[in-house]
């Protein structure tokens, strides 16, 4: 499903997102590029170099926490990525971690065409993804899908 917005709703996990997404598709911009930053519903919570780490507007399900980091510079492809870039999460992700001392999570994404990542949005994000505890030795899972 390729637009100029870099969107693909087939993957979206709610009515109300799919409905954003559609709205999104229309303007024919990225939503995470600076100019078209408008439907995340959650602030910034702190910038570093060309990164932002911002909660995830619409969270998977059964998360505690779900951050999301985001690139000034609109890139879809790992070989896009610099280590500048992954510097930058690395203090963001630090930042996070301690701020909300997070004991343990994952950190991931997905790159290049979304037929093959499951992904909404192309320009590269990171998630960071907490789990919520079903007791106090057990998580919850968190579905991150790829494909």
């Amino acid at each position: 499903m390729k637009n100029k917005a870099g969107i693909d709703a087939r993957y979206a996990k709610s009515e109300e997102y799919k409905r954003t997404l559609a709205t999104i598709i229309k303007t024919d911009k990225c939503p995470f590029c600076p100019d078209n930053f408008k439907y995340h519903k959650k602030p910034i919570l702190r910038r570093y170099k060309d990164w932002c780490v911002t909660e995830n507007s619409w969270p998977y399900e059964n998360t505690k926490y779900h951050f999301i980091f985001i690139s000034r510079e609109h890139k879809e492809n790992f070989s896009d990525l610099t280590d500048a870039d992954f510097n930058a999460v690395r203090v963001l992700a630090n930042w996070v971690i301690k701020k909300n001392k997070i004991k343990g999570g994952g950190l991931t994404f997905r790159f290049g065409d979304s037929v093959y990542t499951g992904a909404t949005v192309r320009h590269l994000h990171m998630h960071l993804i907490v789990p919520k505890l079903a007791s106090k030795k057990l998580a919850f899972s968190v579905n991150f899908p790829i494909g």
